[in-house]
């Protein structure tokens, strides 16, 4: 049975199974500040059932005094992290315009790109200010011509990356009126050096970088609300233990849980308990740890067993897997563990690792098939799952906090990596290559700093 519980990459499901077994502003020129764009609204459409409907968005490469090489390489590395956010943002079908219009003659090109279908266009430039960069951006929503944004971002050189997920998020609040998610990053377990360790990197693939070095085998890491802790599970000699990980510091502090089997965790809504599954008394049932008071409280109360615990948006109900009929599948109840019932009804299927949308309309989860597993996509208030991967073994979803992608680990042959695809299916691509990682969990929005 171990050998086909890949979700949670051997962990939960495959930890499930061993433990129940043996355990209008000018158009020419600059504003002095943006446009309000809350009352703006969204340009992206969605269905359940369709696709995602992108807007034309005209790119300016944003132009530097080419006599200044060190401005000309941050605006080179600024405009190609600009526009591959762009293009990554799901709203957006970027198209580039390199034409060199002077500063008086705007008017015409944003008349130009109005007639021909764009609903917005992005410009700007990047100049120095003194040891820092200076990106300015314009945004003119088309075919009115309303500048959106109009704003300058300062940051060092080595910084254009970040300026660049900063402007593009921007762009995005104001065409959509939605958070872009270019400032998130997502955590996953990599295991090219024996070990099982925890990463994270940014919300692209890039700039990865280790958190932990605990030699042995981390797994099933989870973001808390506020996108500066993990918590995640760690064999601790024959142990399995649960340890909270501050981001800023490194510091991992162990959960004192009265278990020595304590897996799955994930954090509620609220960011006040942490749910998972643990072993007592001989069989694997759901608890609560709430932070604050270091209080345990048991969910569930089953002979068989329950794991991958998912709180709903709102905190009133949770998602869980449970082997009660004999094969792991999904289930929903109550916070409190009440009111139990299964999320689809296919008979014989093999279901596991259930996550909400951020909306709490959705799950994402994955079911087993003849070639591995799948990710499907199901309406919480009911309707047929939706198949979203097919070929090789794909697991372990992760929405992003905008509702509009999925993060998941695929698998072919021996080779193990994390992609990203938007909410339908669509548009899968590849963030790491070197075939050694997995479970991925995508980050909340960041918090600005107190």
């Amino acid at each position: 049975m171990a050998a086909h519980a890949r979700i949670r990459q051997g962990l939960n499901l495959a930890l499930l199974l061993l433990l129940a077994g043996t355990a209008g502003a000018q158009a020419n020129g600059p504003a002095a500040a943006a446009a309000d764009s809350s009352s703006q609204k969204a340009e992206v459409f969605l269905s359940i059932k369709g696709r995602t409907r992108q807007t034309p968005v005209a790119v300016f490469p944003f132009t530097a005094d080419a006599a200044d090489p060190g401005a000309a390489t941050a605006a080179g590395v600024f405009n190609s992290t600009l526009i591959q956010d762009l293009r990554n943002a799901v709203h957006f079908e970027v198209v580039l315009d390199s034409a060199r219009a002077d500063s008086g003659s705007w008017g015409p090109v944003l008349e130009r790109w109005g007639a021909a279908g764009a609903r917005a266009l992005v410009r700007g430039t990047v100049s120095r200010q003194g040891e820092q960069m200076q990106v300015f951006a314009a945004v003119y929503r088309l075919p009115d011509r309303r500048l959106l944004v109009a704003k300058p971002y300062l940051g060092a050189p080595h910084q254009m990356r970040q300026v660049g997920h900063q402007v593009c998020d921007d762009i995005v609040l104001a065409l959509t009126g939605q958070r872009g998610v270019s400032q998130t990053q997502i955590a996953y377990v990599d295991q090219a050096r024996g070990n099982k360790e925890i990463f994270v990197m940014d919300y692209d693939g890039q700039y990865p970088r280790q958190l932990t070095s605990d030699q042995t085998i981390d797994l099933s890491p989870a973001w808390a609300p506020d996108a500066r802790r993990l918590v995640y599970s760690s064999l601790s000699g024959a142990k399995w233990v649960l340890r909270v990980l501050d981001i800023a510091s490194g510091v991992a502090v162990p959960l004192r849980v009265p278990s020595a089997m304590s897996t799955a965790p994930e954090w509620s809504a609220d960011g006040q308990r942490i749910l998972f599954a643990m072993m007592a008394k001989g069989s694997v049932d759901l608890y609560s740890w709430t932070m604050s008071e270091g209080r345990l409280e048991r969910i569930t109360d089953h002979p068989e067993v329950e794991t991958e615990p998912a709180a709903s948006p709102d905190g009133r109900r949770i998602a869980f897997t449970s082997d009660r009929t004999g094969l792991p599948q999904v289930y929903l109840a109550n916070a409190d563990g009440s009111d139990v019932h299964r999320l689809t009804s296919e008979p014989d299927a093999y279901e596991g690792s259930a996550t909400w949308s951020p909306d709490g309309r959705r799950l994402a989860f994955v079911r087993r098939g003849f070639e591995g597993f799948d990710v499907y996509l199901v309406e919480v208030a009911g309707g047929s799952p939706v198949r979203l991967t097919a070929g090789g073994s794909s697991e372990n979803p992760s929405w992003s906090p905008d509702g509009l992608q999925l993060a998941y680990c695929a698998t072919h042959g021996a080779q193990s990596d994390i992609y990203v695809m938007n909410w339908d299916g669509s548009n899968p691509r590849k963030l790491t290559a070197s075939g050694t990682c997995l479970v991925p969990a995508w980050s909340p929005w960041p918090v600005a700093a107190p």
